[in-house]
């Protein structure tokens, strides 16, 4: 109910302004129906699954400097993979310290959740920001992987979550002039070992963006660099981070995750890229999956070493095709994503999708599962 109820208090307070304050509160967000068809490489048949996922954004802009955000996330399961998972409910939870999130109904073929993934107030004057509440400290600058993004971590598998998750955080920054700022921000944990507290400075320096970051991130201590810039016309970027257990410091060995990336835009309009992982937490054990794994900034894949590939081209101003693949060379697991997308209409999009995971399982290198996704969106 806390969901509902915040939302209700923030929708109210926008409707008590006349219709000459309407310019300082906006509302978007969208409406998505995802299909999903897993085709499993043994056992049952098909397994159909439905989606449907609604958007609300609201930004109120009370003041010059001040500006309230919220932001939820409605969303309907239904279907056979839902059926076949048990605590179904629990399996797609992401509140963060606060529990922020409702199910409305939880029964084993549907779900229906809601979730207040934003909600935090911003001070904002002279080059000072000062937010606090459920937020996105992206510190990441890589596509794929991030091994700066120490509070929001996410999985490139999960391509249906654009926001990524939000943390209880307060985030203070500071900017001098051109892409240079210093950052100091905190995430709520039940102890000092679950929390993440750390501080970051970019600057720009010969033509390249870089930011080098520590602090402590969920028991570990951590020392980051990141940069963003060009070798010729291709990009090129790169993060590393040292993890290093903070308490009995000199009995335990570190662990860095660091990835490097080179992408290149072709006249056109080809776009392609190529991302590298290196992850000393990660197995070399083929029976992990990228499907269901949960990321964490330590570790982002669940293979030590990881490769990612992918090309996408415009048919037409209307019509997009893709593919890209994750290969584990230690593994030989493979995760195969091609993709079309369709501009329907004016703010429609469908799109269909694959994600075919190929794995060696008992020695023999073959399909594992096959997932194919059909979405269709509408953005208001």
């Amino acid at each position: 109910m806390k969901t509902l109820l915040l939302i209700g208090v923030v929708s109210l307070s926008l409707s008590l302004f006349g219709q000459e304050e309407q310019r300082k509160w906006t509302v978007n967000g969208y409406v998505k129906d995802l299909r999903t068809i897993l085709i499993p490489a043994q056992g049952p048949g098909l397994q159909v699954d439905n989606l449907v996922h609604n958007r609300l954004n609201f930004k109120w802009y009370p003041h010059d400097n001040w500006t309230i955000t919220a932001e939820a996330r409605n969303r309907i399961f239904y279907g056979q993979i839902v059926q076949a998972t048990p605590d179904y409910a629990d399996f797609i939870q992401t509140d963060d310290y606060f529990d922020w999130s409702v199910n409305w109904i939880n029964e084993p073929s549907v779900v229906v959740h809601s979730v207040l993934d934003r909600a935090y107030l911003t001070y904002s004057k002279n080059n000072w920001d000062v937010t606090i509440g459920r937020q996105r400290v992206n510190w990441g600058i890589n596509t794929v992987w991030n091994p700066n993004d120490l509070f929001n971590a996410f999985s490139y598998v999960d391509f249906d979550y654009e926001e990524r998750p939000g943390s209880d955080a307060i985030r203070i920054q500071r900017y001098y002039g051109f892409a240079n700022r210093v950052e100091l921000a905190a995430k709520l944990g039940d102890s000092l070992d679950a929390a993440v507290i750390a501080g970051l400075w970019a600057f720009n320096k010969g033509q390249y963006d870089f930011q080098i970051l520590s602090g402590i991130a969920q028991g570990d201590a951590t020392l980051g660099i990141g940069w963003a810039g060009n070798i010729k016309t291709a990009g090129f970027k790169g993060e590393i981070t040292y993890f290093h257990p903070y308490r009995d410091f000199r009995n335990h060995r570190g662990d860095i995750s660091a990835t490097l990336s080179l992408d290149y835009s072709f006249s056109k309009g080809t776009y392609v890229m190529l991302s590298g992982l290196y992850n000393s937490t990660g197995t070399t054990n083929p029976q992990a999956s990228f499907l269901n794994f949960t990321p964490g900034a330590k570790a982002l894949s669940p293979f030590r070493y990881n490769v990612f590939a992918m090309a996408s081209h415009p048919i037409s101003p209307i019509l997009n095709v893709s593919l890209a693949g994750i290969y584990a060379p230690g593994n030989h697991t493979t995760f195969i994503n091609p993709g079309v997308t369709l501009s329907v209409a004016t703010n429609w999009d469908l799109d269909v999708l694959g994600q075919f995971l190929l794995d060696e399982g008992d020695g023999t290198f073959g399909p594992s599962i096959y997932l194919v996704f059909t979405r269709l969106k509408w953005s208001f």
